[in-house]
């Protein structure tokens, strides 16, 4: 563990626009406090934005889990289902996902976070007929979603190399 002196150090070099290293970022993460943390950041942003009226900004985004299904079993996630696990896994229909669109942008949303497991069956195809039905009946949403992991996932699922 660092000694509180060591991350106060580490924390006002950051606020002052100084450099940390990723062993600094660990200890900071491991062991400073939050409200520290927060002021470090806030004191960035304050210099980083100055004489914009300290603006602060922010979107409207929905997080739409479309399955829990998943055959990556990842360590830190608690929210999988084994695919043979039929008592736990499950997934939205394309219509549930664009109902919860529709709520989305009656609430003022401009985003959603498209996020599931790597699920065995869903290739890109999946993803191409849910992202096209939605961007043609919410060509407002911003789709974000996919990551390298679940490109990967879906490339090999539609067997593309």
């Amino acid at each position: 563990m660092t000694e509180k002196a060591d991350l106060q150090s580490v924390l006002d070099r950051a606020a002052e626009g100084g450099r940390i290293t990723p062993e600094e970022a660990l200890d900071l993460y491991r062991d400073a406090p939050l409200h520290a943390l927060g002021a470090a950041a806030d004191a960035v942003r304050r210099r980083r934005y100055a004489g914009t009226g300290h603006i602060a900004t922010y979107i409207i985004e929905r997080n739409i889990n479309y399955t829990n299904v998943c055959v990556t079993a990842c360590k830190f996630c608690a929210f999988y289902a084994a695919p043979k696990d039929t008592a736990k896994g499950w997934s939205r229909d394309l219509d549930d996902i664009l109902r919860r669109c529709a709520e989305t942008v009656e609430l003022g949303g401009t985003q959603i976070m498209f996020q599931g497991g790597h699920h065995p069956d869903y290739g890109v195809e999946y993803y191409e007929k849910h992202f096209s039905a939605i961007k043609e009946n919410f060509p407002q949403l911003v789709i974000h979603s996919l990551g390298a992991s679940e490109v990967e996932h879906s490339l090999g699922a539609s067997e593309v190399e």
